[in-house]
C-alpha cells in the first residue's frame, strides 16, 4: 500500500535542509500539532531530529508498503532569484533524497519551483537522483501553473516521465502568496504535454473558504484521464464531507485517486465513526488511522495501490511491508 502525500519537516536547526520561519513555529495550528502527537517525547538532539525519527518509526509501525515523503522548495522572485523573506517553510531535495537512500519504506518527493532560475537543470538532477515525483506548491511558492513561461519546465518533465504534483484547494497551514493559484482549472497547461499530473486535495476547501474549487476539480477529471486526485488532509475536521462528496462521483473519477494523508497532521475519528468505527484500523498509529477512514469510502478496488506501479511495480507482488530503523542525530545528512 501506498501514501503518496507526507511531510517531513525542518525545524531550522540547519537551514540548509529546512526550516519553518518564526511566524510558521508560532502559529496555532504548529503548536496544536506539536502538542497533540506529544513530539516532545521522541527521541533526539533537536526537533528536526524528533520530527524525522517519527515518522520513520511511524511509517515502519505502519501497514504501508511505501510513502512519498515531500520537499518544499522556497519563493522565488519574478527575476528567479530566492525570496527569503517569503519563505515560511522549506525543506530541501537533498534532504528526502538521503532519507529515501537510508529507508527503503521511503520514496523522495523532490520539490521544486519552476520560477527559480536553475529549475530545469534542478528537475533533471532531482529526477537522476531517483526522484519519480516532484511537488509545486502553487499557493505558499506563489506559482500559477498555466503562465507559458513554465512550458520549458512541464517539456522537460515529459521527457522525464516525472509525476507533477500541484496544490489545489485552498491552504491553511501556512501564509500564501495566492489562493486563486490552487484553482485545478490552471492544470490544463501541464495536462496538455501528457504529463501524469496530481492535484492534491482534490481541490477541495472549507466551508468557511470563499471560494470552492472542488467542482473545477471534477470538471477537469472528467476533461482529462491523465489527472489524478490525492486525498491528504480530507479526514480532518474542517473537510469532512470532502469523502462523502468523492465517493459519489463517478467510477471513472473515483479510479483515479490516489491515497494520501498529509502526515503528520493527524487524522480526525469523530466525523467517520458511523463509517470507521471508533477506533478505525484497530490502532493509534495516524498513518493506519487515516488509511483505515479511507477505506471505509468507496474509492475502487485500487485506492491503496493506486500509483505503486509508478514508483516500484514489483511491490505489487509483495505480501509483507520491509522495515525501516530510525536514527537519531543528523549523521551526515547531505546539504543544499
Amino acid at each position: 500500500m501506498l501514501d503518496i502525500h507526507t511531510h517531513v519537516f525542518c525545524w531550522g536547526e540547519n537551514p540548509r535542509e529546512g526550516f519553518l520561519s518564526e511566524e510558521t513555529r508560532r502559529r496555532w495550528l504548529t503548536r496544536l500539532i506539536v502538542r497533540a502527537t506529544r513530539l516532545d517525547r521522541e527521541l533526539g538532539e533537536t526537533r528536526s531530529d524528533q520530527i524525522r525519527n517519527r515518522l520513520v518509526r511511524q511509517l515502519n509501525e505502519s501497514k504501508l508498503s511505501r510513502a512519498v515523503v515531500l520537499a518544499q522548495d522556497a519563493v522565488y522572485r519574478d527575476d528567479g532569484e530566492l525570496d527569503s523573506k517569503r519563505t515560511h517553510f522549506f525543506v530541501s531535495n537533498d534532504y528526502v533524497l538521503e532519507l529515501a537512500d537510508r529507508h527503503e519504506k521511503i520514496l523522495a518527493g523532490c520539490s521544486i519551483n519552476p520560477m527559480r532560475r536553475d529549475a530545469l537543470e534542478e528537475l533533471e538532477r532531482c529526477a537522476t537522483a531517483g526522484s519519480r515525483l516532484i511537488k509545486v506548491h502553487t499557493a505558499i511558492q506563489g506559482v500559477d501553473p498555466s503562465l507559458p513561461g513554465f512550458e520549458p519546465f512541464y517539456r522537460l518533465a515529459a521527457e522525464l516521465d516525472v509525476i507533477l504534483m500541484f496544490h489545489t484547494g485552498y491552504e491553511h497551514s501556512c501564509r500564501v502568496i495566492s489562493q486563486e493559484f490552487t484553482d485545478p482549472r490552471r492544470l490544463v497547461r501541464p495536462l496538455d504535454h501528457g504529463l501524469r499530473v496530481i492535484a492534491a486535495h482534490c481541490g477541495t476547501c472549507t466551508s468557511l473558504d470563499p471560494e470552492d474549487y472542488y467542482p473545477g476539480f471534477v470538471e477537469m477529471m472528467h476533461r482529462y484521464p491523465n489527472l489524478y486526485g490525492d486525498t491528504s488532509i480530507l479526514a480532518t475536521w474542517p473537510r469532512w464531507r470532502a469523502l462523502g462528496r468523492l465517493e459519489l462521483e463517478s467510477g471513472s473519477l473515483r479510479s483515479r485517486l490516489l491515497h494520501g494523508s498529509d502526515y503528520p497532521f493527524p487524522p480526525a475519528r469523530g466525523p467517520y465513526v458511523r463509517r470507521a468505527g471508533l477506533r478505525p484500523g484497530g490502532t493509534r498509529n495516524p498513518l493506519d488511522v487515516d488509511l483505515a477512514i479511507k477505506q471505509a469510502f468507496q474509492f475502487g478496488p485500487d485506492y491503496e495501490t493506486q500509483g505503486l506501479a509508478w514508483f516500484e511495480p514489483e511491490l505489487l507482488d509483495e505480501q509483507e511491508p520491509v522495515p525501516v530503523t530510525a536514527t537519531v542525530g543528523c549523521g551526515n545528512m547531505s546539504m543544499m
